[in-house]
């Protein structure tokens, strides 16, 4: 009888991608690629619990992207070999009229904490102690206070279903996303909200929301650029308006139409290892806002223009987490020249914005397939791979 082996957590990463070889039973190329994938073993055992080694993601360059005047070479991690392609035809179209317009607002985060069975005056007892409160809280974040950062807002509502007291505290995040900042604030607030409304503590966390971080882009294209094989500039303009609109009254092609805008945003978002599921879920909330799911952008004509535009929550950090430890997403950052958080949005908003309009022209012109299954195709003739 084999000797019980410990569990994979209090083995070592080589012990762990040995015992990884030895039960997927890899063929040549897989065990070849596998091989290849043993780099930075002791960073990715400090980044994840039972690590066993990397799984690699293609890296690749959309160039020339136009924001603000500025051009940035846009580092995007993907495994769709149509997202880079189409971000790059985008983003030299949009240049010849001058790029996107963007703008963010302040990196603004919330912290909740959620009380039951509290006292019946629970509210007025909290405005009695605000300022208490707010002095705990600035105590707590002197470290964002002193850049600029911290503390914007404190209230509280009850919820009637479930019945609930919840405290919501509005920070100043400056560059970093705020998760580990904010959780530990709500932690850390708790004890003294016990206290003051004689309730119990249900959960305290940030909320990934973020319907206060965003950023906007907008865009504007003479009809003559968005000409396309035989329809003119005129006629497309009108069909990528027209499927605009149709984003907003029917929600299963509202879905489709933001996993587009999402495409190259999250691509960015695993380039400088940010939170692609924060990113995502607040994206796909702010889609639904009016209580209806709809398109995130907006495009319509204009005189002789299509002009577009997109607003996004944009919760990326700059510093901090994941991103200030892994290499190729310090790398990703100094691509982008090191922006800070609210610039890094702006890019992701202009990023959207170029996925959405490349989408738009190839489906209401020849058809998707028509560019992304050669693409495909391309991929499958490589040795290797399976069609």
């Amino acid at each position: 009888m084999d000797k019980p082996q410990p569990p994979l957590r209090k083995r070592s990463i080589q012990e762990r991608r040995t015992w990884w070889t030895k039960t997927v039973a890899p063929d040549q190329q897989q065990a070849e690629f596998w091989t290849q994938t043993g780099f930075g073993l002791n960073l990715a055992d400090t980044l994840v619990e039972n690590a066993v080694g990397w799984m690699p993601t293609p890296l690749g360059i959309v160039s020339g992207l136009v924001v603000n005047d500025h051009s940035y070479e846009v580092p995007l991690a993907t495994e769709e070999p149509s997202v880079i392609a189409a971000a790059n035809f985008a983003a030299s179209l949009t240049a010849r009229a001058g790029g996107f317009r963007a703008g963010a607002s302040p990196p603004l985060m919330k912290a909740q904490v959620f009380l039951e069975s509290t006292k019946n005056d629970a509210e007025n007892a909290l405005e009695l102690e605000r300022s208490a409160l707010e002095t705990a809280i600035r105590s707590s974040l002197q470290s964002l206070e002193s850049r600029g950062g911290g503390l914007r807002n404190l209230s509280w509502s009850r919820l009637k279903e479930p019945a609930l007291l919840t405290v919501t505290i509005d920070v100043d995040v400056r560059d970093a996303m705020g998760a580990n900042k904010l959780n530990t604030l709500a932690e850390f607030l708790s004890p003294l909200l016990e206290a003051i409304t004689q309730g119990r503590k249900l959960m305290a966390i940030l909320s990934n929301e973020g319907s206060r971080r965003t950023a906007w882009s907008e865009v504007c294209l003479p009809f003559s650029l968005v000409a396309r094989g035989t329809i003119d500039g005129q006629e497309m303009a009108r069909r990528v308006a027209l499927a605009s609109q149709l984003a907003q009254h029917d929600p299963a092609r509202a879905v489709t139409h933001n996993k587009g805008v999402m495409n190259g945003i999250s691509a960015l978002a695993l380039a400088t290892a940010n939170d692609t599921r924060a990113i995502e879920a607040a994206a796909h909330h702010y889609a639904s806002r009016t209580g209806k799911y709809q398109g995130l952008s907006h495009w319509e004509c204009g005189g002789e223009f299509l002009k577009g535009r997109l607003e996004i929550p944009t919760m990326f950090a700059a510093v901090g987490g994941t991103v200030g430890v892994h290499p190729t997403a310090q790398m990703a950052l100094s691509l982008l020249e090191k922006p800070t958080a609210p610039e890094l949005g702006m890019i992701a908003a202009s990023l959207g914005l170029a996925q959405n309009l490349a989408a738009l022209l190839a489906l209401t012109g020849e058809g998707i397939q028509r560019g992304h299954m050669s693409l495909h195709d391309r991929r499958s003739q490589q040795p290797g791979t399976s069609p």
